[in-house]
């Protein structure tokens, strides 16, 4: 099965997030657009996993959580991937200046390699992707209607929880199944 550990946004984070994709729909561009449901910060994409090894994943998902208290993060501002040229992620920035998601992410990182998953190599920006470009016709007037939208701001949340993700790849998209949620150990 295809797996991912992430952080999930309420809903009310998640409406304004759609509303911002509509203003980006009319650019015209190609984009397969994320359902609300789907939007999410991944901290690791496991990829194809033996269902065996879901306990060993949600008990490194428990180490990793142990040493982090719940912590606050704002949703905010629009980018893409990559940051110049022609766009092929769409993304909501998250604002985290405490720094907790990155060291979570750095210890389900270590745990997760202990179990022979590889290291991301790539460096580790907290981001809701919204969509993923189709098709290059448009993507200039969309990187346009991205950085032409205001520092917008789409709330703020409380992280108490990581989730260990199943993701079903269907015709209409992707399917996300939680199978673990881990909360975060412990209160300041």
């Amino acid at each position: 099965m295809r797996a991912f550990i992430a952080i999930e946004f309420d809903d009310a984070i998640r409406r304004l997030l759609v509303q911002a994709q509509e203003r980006l729909r009319e650019a015209g561009c190609k984009v397969r657009w994320a359902r609300a449901e789907q939007m999410h910060v991944t901290l690791k994409f496991l990829g194809e996993i033996d269902p065996a090894t879901v306990e060993a994943v949600a008990e490194a998902m428990a180490h990793a959580a142990e040493a982090a208290a719940p912590f606050e993060v704002d949703v905010a501002g629009l980018g893409a991937f990559p940051p110049r040229g022609a766009p092929r992620v769409v993304w909501a920035g998250v604002e985290d200046p405490g720094g907790h998601i990155q060291r979570l992410q750095t210890r389900l990182e270590r745990r997760l390699e202990r179990l022979g998953f590889e290291r991301e190599r790539r460096a580790f920006h907290p981001h809701l992707t919204l969509g993923r470009v189709k098709d290059r016709h448009g993507a200039d007037r969309l990187r346009e209607r991205i950085e032409g939208q205001p520092a917008r701001r789409f709330g703020r949340q409380r992280i108490e929880e990581l989730v260990l993700f199943q993701s079903e790849l269907k015709p209409a998209g992707a399917v996300y199944t939680p199978l673990r949620r881990q909360r975060l150990g412990r209160e300041d």
